[in-house]
């Protein structure tokens, strides 16, 4: 069985905890370059901010372009390397990863700010569309014209008491021209009598018998 060395140990320790490492001081530079690659992004850089007073750019520069390529891809690396040859100016890696990666969350900040900005226009114009409630209850005026003698259904009802009342003059109209006929039979009849009785009556005052 092969023996672990101590410093083997404390470089797989550090590997395993990257998240809590910080300032690495004077830490040896090789035992960087064998820590430092398993950083990620985030990693990287606050290590590189908690270390005061060294700069750690010999060992991250190379990881900085590696991460500039996972995330942007190999042509953006390409076009970064050709403009600062043409332009014979050199950034660090680090400096040219964390102004992309600002880039990259100002456009994507004005891309939603657009699309909040479409969708706004898209609610205005559906509610200048909706189709608005409209009164369709006749004028006043109207309303009560319907409602007079000549006006549909309201006109018949009105119609039905007139006619009962009519009928009802006539019945009692009749009754009476029926009584005052009667009347005047039962009249006649007893002056029929009376005139009967004045022939039938002898000069004394009596009648034949």
């Amino acid at each position: 069985m092969m023996k672990v060395s101590l410093l083997e140990l404390c470089v797989r320790s550090a590997i395993d905890n990257l998240q809590y490492l910080g300032d690495v001081g004077e830490t040896d530079i090789l035992l960087l370059k064998r820590i430092l690659p398993h950083c990620n992004a985030d990693q990287l850089n606050h290590i590189e901010t908690s270390t005061k007073g060294r700069d750690l750019s010999p060992v991250t520069d190379e990881l900085w372009r590696k991460h500039y390529g996972r995330t942007f891809g190999n042509d953006a690396v390409s076009m970064v390397k050709e403009r600062m040859s043409s332009r014979g100016i050199k950034f660090k890696w680090r400096q040219l990863y964390q102004a992309k990666v600002r880039e990259q969350e100002e456009l994507q900040k004005k891309g939603v700010n657009r699309l909040k900005d479409l969708y706004r226009e898209q609610n205005t114009q559906k509610e200048s569309r909706k189709c608005q409630a409209i009164d369709l209850k006749p004028p006043e005026s109207k309303r009560i014209k319907r409602t007079g003698p000549g006006a549909g259904s309201s006109g018949s009802s009105s119609k039905a008491p007139a006619k009962g009342r009519l009928m009802q003059k006539s019945r009692m109209d009749f009754a009476k021209s029926n009584a005052v006929s009667r009347q005047a039979t039962m009249a006649r009849n007893r002056s029929n009598i009376r005139s009967t009785n004045g022939i039938n009556q002898r000069p004394g005052g009596t009648s034949r018998r």
